[in-house]
């Protein structure tokens, strides 16, 4: 995962902060998607998702999430409960 700047982390967290208290009110499921699609076509309108090569860099950076969050996440949590109850 590419990592953020120190500098550049204050904002950013700020953003995040607000999202995940509003998102905490209304639920993840559907409206973590929802977020995500406005966001895209917000960046799209703004001209920063302006031709292939961006919009895939977008896919590309939504998929590497996924991998990191199951790698730092769930990879673990699976590791403990194979130490609970035994593998396969």
């Amino acid at each position: 995962m590419p990592y953020v700047k120190q500098e550049q982390r204050e904002r950013l967290n700020w953003i995040v902060d607000n999202l995940a208290s509003e998102l905490g009110v209304y639920g993840v499921t559907g409206n973590l998607n929802y977020v995500l699609y406005k966001l895209f076509k917000k960046l799209k309108k703004l001209g920063y998702i302006n031709n292939y090569e961006t919009f895939s860099r977008f896919i590309a950076e939504l998929e590497c999430n996924k991998l990191e969050l199951y790698r730092r996440e769930l990879a673990p949590y699976e590791d403990e409960k194979i130490e609970e109850n035994g593998d396969v």
